[in-house]
């Protein structure tokens, strides 16, 4: 065990690992560590049934022979911990054979408070990673928005699957071995130049550590969406990973994808062909174009429709347009 940091001792068993302690050092050790709210710390009988409670929740992919020895007390001792608001920790140690059996509980009872407070912020930390995982999963698989990552000179570094997506279509921006092209040529300049004055800018900016500061400076652009023809929004943000390497985050809005939107309006209520009549509404078009698309006569496209704004309660086609848009843009589809 290493104590509160890396520079304190070591305590083990095994007295290939450390020389034997003497009772008075251990008393030592006790005053110096300060126990804090721990109240009382006892040795618990061997092969009870609070050992056999604790090696059944041991970890599976430990060795089972340690489960097996746990609860039946062979080489292990086991003690227990009560603080002032009446919580109680119990505590295993697997002992050696070495010069520190004998003396264990003393050494326990000096080091347990700042092990425990280590033990718990090791915990929090794994706790902590595994947020921070589930939030970079959600922007690289789930998000429906275009994220990509590039450098000061606006070379692409990495994209989540929807910035992929709309890459590989090439009807906004398209990727040519990291460098990046718009679908007007006349607009791939002042792309770049905004890249550049982005990760020029000093004031704010998100950075890695984490500190709080000002509020990151973002610059917005518009590009012309080839099949559209409609100019979209490009937010572009500085992140700092270094004093000489800044990092630029672009994010673009996209179409939501109509298989989510069909999805969305099923579990709202509407039958597939229903859904896929409300995703060509969501789309803008008009009946005739949308009847023509989905196959249908446009009086019965029509028939289609209104069923759909009444099964919805919204009060007309731009209304429910808005509500799938905004349900759909969640996330992507599955």
């Amino acid at each position: 065990m290493q104590p509160g940091h890396r520079k304190a001792p070591v305590l083990t068993s095994d007295a290939a690992l450390g020389a034997a302690g003497s009772g008075t050092a251990a008393a030592a050790l006790r005053r110096q560590l300060h126990p804090g709210a721990a109240r009382t710390l006892q040795r618990r009988r061997p092969g009870g049934a609070a050992a056999q409670a604790l090696a059944a929740r041991l970890p599976q992919h430990l060795d089972p022979d340690l489960a097996r020895d746990l609860a039946a007390g062979r080489g292990w001792a086991l003690f227990s911990c009560a603080f002032e608001d009446g919580s109680e920790d119990l505590i295993a140690l697997q002992l050696g054979g070495g010069p520190h059996d004998s003396h264990c509980g003393d050494i326990l009872q000096a080091i347990w408070p700042v092990l425990r407070e280590d033990a718990l912020r090791e915990l929090t930390g794994e706790t902590q990673a595994a947020v921070t995982s589930a939030l970079l999963w959600t922007v690289s698989k789930k998000t429906d928005s275009a994220v990509l990552v590039l450098n000061a000179e606006g070379q692409l570094l990495h994209c989540n699957e929807s910035g992929r997506d709309m890459l590989d279509g090439g009807d906004l921006l398209s990727d040519r071995s990291g460098r990046l092209c718009c679908a007007r040529p006349g607009e791939t300049a002042g792309f770049y130049a905004a890249v550049a004055e982005c990760a020029r800018a000093r004031r704010g900016g998100a950075s890695a550590s984490g500190r709080p500061g000002q509020p990151p400076r973002e610059l917005i652009l518009f590009l012309e969406d080839r099949k559209s023809g409609m100019r979209l929004p490009v937010s572009l943000t500085r992140y700092r990973c270094g004093a000489d390497q800044p990092l630029v985050v672009a994010i673009l809005p996209r179409q939501p994808d109509r298989r989510r939107i069909e999805m969305l309006a099923q579990k709202m209520g509407l039958s597939p062909a229903e859904a896929r009549v409300a995703a060509l509404i969501q789309l803008g078009l008009s009946n005739r174009e949308a009847a023509h698309i989905a196959g249908l006569k446009e009086q019965t496209f029509n028939t289609y429709a209104k069923r759909v704004l009444a099964k919805l309660q919204a009060p007309g086609r731009a209304e429910m347009a808005q509500r799938l848009t905004w349900q759909a843009s969640v996330g992507r589809a599955s």
